[in-house]
């Protein structure tokens, strides 16, 4: 299943490759740090073949893509910690009782 983040990063990128340019995908960002990341050849022959459909370099729909993965991937935490939260209340409130 695909996060927002994720979908929004496609439907731009699909916009920009069609032409359409009020949704453009951010994928010129300063790097403030470099990863050095090993993938399978499989990854990384997809990654190529993206880029190359998508008119992009490499590295920077790599790092647009792992972006878009690090907020799901906290979205998605933010509700699981709202969920333990609230069964830690509930918990709490019938040990009170």
């Amino acid at each position: 299943m695909m996060g927002l983040a994720l979908k929004t990063l496609l439907e731009a990128l699909e916009s920009q490759r069609a032409g359409d340019v009020e949704l453009v995908a951010e994928l010129d960002i300063p790097a403030v740090r470099v990863l050095e990341v090993p993938l399978d050849l499989t990854a990384c022959r997809e990654l190529r073949v993206l880029a190359q459909v998508f008119n992009g370099e490499q590295s920077a729909l790599a790092a647009a893509v792992l972006r878009a993965a690090l907020l799901d991937m906290q979205a998605h935490l933010d509700d699981e910690l709202d969920q333990l939260a609230h069964s830690a209340r509930s918990a709490l409130d019938d040990c009170a009782s």
